[in-house]
């Protein structure tokens, strides 16, 4: 299992996109019912800020990267949303109750 944490700081005029996306990119994966990954993205009290956590439980095989809309979405957050590169953080749960 390998949990890491991603920060991202979204341009203000870029918001409401990332929100849209984040929607449609949730349907895809709901619909694909990728295994093996757990996944969330989660809005921070100020406005422009997002913590996105991915779970994987093999970490030489992403399954969202075979959804086309993960490249899409991930594309744009790095490209073009992000008002500063994303940070990421290595977690070791060491406590959980249905989350990880």
């Amino acid at each position: 299992m390998s949990v890491r944490m991603f920060r991202a700081s979204i341009k203000p005029e870029h918001v409401a996109d990332m929100e849209a996306a984040g929607k449609e990119l949730f349907a895809a994966i709901e619909a694909a019912q990728p295994q093996g990954v757990r996944y969330s993205w989660c809005k921070l009290a100020d406005e422009g800020s997002y913590l996105l956590v991915v779970d994987l439980e093999d970490d030489a095989a992403n399954p969202l990267a075979g959804i086309p809309a993960f490249g899409a979405v991930m594309g744009e957050l790095k490209g073009k949303w992000a008002a500063q590169p994303l940070t990421m953080e290595q977690l070791t749960p060491i406590g959980s109750y249905g989350l990880f």
